[in-house]
């Protein structure tokens, strides 16, 4: 009875040594190379709340890349507009074991980029403008521009009023956004012998700009400059500028009305705000052409963006390298939403040039 317990014990033992020299001398399996051959994305986008219109548009443009690769797939979920609905969803696609997640605006994606560091997860950004150090690190990528792009064509356009202004009126958001647009204007304003005379912030939705705007109107400044983060704030400010009669020029430095159907909602009012050079006419015509022959509409820059982040993965992608090491390896990238150049590591930017609305 003894040697046959011992025999058991012996085959048991046996078994045990041969499954783990099996396991052991299996390769590895990564994220590049899962069972179904496909790259899986996370997509942590403003579905909802009052920033739904950049993540409709950069939806569309990622489904519309999409249509022409193979071998990846999109698993989207919605911030809500906001950083807590935004870190539930990346942590719920985190469950599902994404190869890489894309995330936007600078509410949402400064806190993810935090998350990702820890927890080194690659995450890929667009339409965050917040500074170097405050998105880009070892997991995580911005493509799409940067506070200087915000703020430089008011400085530097032929066109622009401020070039002529001696004094400015600020109004910015309060976020990093806001933060970041605002402090590289002050360092511009101070280098082109400007005064800024006047500034203040407002909360992100805010709805009321009227206290402030008579504040700006009676400062004694030659030109307001403003940066919003949604079509609802960029249209309350100039539609309440419009109202009171501010008595000055308008420049937005923060491509919301980089978008032509929010524009259209400021018809009548006069202004200047920074667009990329996707906007002009001539620019990726084939690429609006197939936007609206499928989604029914005009694109704007963010569904451009979006188009261009999935051609970036499938470039990785079929290098089968790790997500961040190629991304790094990318110095540059002609897209439709302009020319992306990385200029600091994990940082891909586009420039941006001043137009005149109405």
């Amino acid at each position: 009875m003894k040697n046959k317990k011992l025999l058991w014990l012996v085959v048991a033992v046996i078994i045990i040594v041969v499954l783990v020299i099996i396991f052991k001398s299996s390769p590895a399996k990564t994220a590049l190379t899962s069972e179904s051959g496909t790259f899986t994305v996370g997509a942590v986008l403003p579905m909802t709340g009052p920033a739904a219109l950049w993540g409709e548009t950069v939806k569309n443009g990622m489904e519309l890349a999409l249509a022409k690769k193979s071998g990846i797939k999109v698993l989207y979920e919605d911030s809500k507009s906001t950083a807590a609905d935004g870190i539930s969803a990346y942590n719920l696609l985190q469950s599902k074991k994404v190869d890489l997640t894309v995330s936007e605006l600078s509410l949402v994606a400064v806190p993810l980029s935090k998350i990702a560091l820890e927890t080194k997860a690659p995450l890929l950004v667009s339409l965050v403008a917040a500074k170097h150090t405050s998105i880009v690190n070892d997991y995580t990528t911005r493509y799409y521009t940067n506070p200087t792009n915000y703020a430089t064509p008011a400085f530097t356009d032929a066109m622009s009023p401020v070039l002529k202004a001696k004094k400015i009126a600020l109004l910015t958001r309060n976020d990093e956004l806001g933060i970041s647009v605002r402090d590289k204007i002050k360092e511009l304003s101070s280098a082109n012998g400007k005064e800024i005379v006047y500034q203040d912030s407002f909360v992100p939705a805010e709805k009321d700009y009227r206290t402030t705007l008579l504040k700006a109107k009676n400062s004694g400044a030659d030109v307001f400059i403003f940066v919003a983060s949604t079509p609802g704030e960029a249209l309350g400010i100039v539609k309440t500028a419009s109202e009171i009669k501010l008595g000055m020029p308008i420049v937005e430095s923060s491509a919301v009305f980089a978008d032509l159907a929010t524009r259209k909602q400021a018809e009548g009012i006069s202004f200047y705000a920074t667009s990329y050079d996707f906007s002009l006419p001539g620019k990726a015509e084939d690429f609006k052409t197939s936007y609206l022959a499928k989604f029914g509409k005009e694109p704007n820059f963010g569904a451009a963006f979006g188009y261009d982040m999935v051609n970036l993965i499938d470039v990785c992608k079929a290098k089968k390298e790790a997500v961040r090491d190629c991304l790094s390896g990318v110095k540059q990238l002609e897209g439709v939403a302009g020319v992306a150049t990385q200029v600091e590591a994990g940082d891909f930017v586009v420039p941006m040039h001043l137009e005149k609305v109405n």
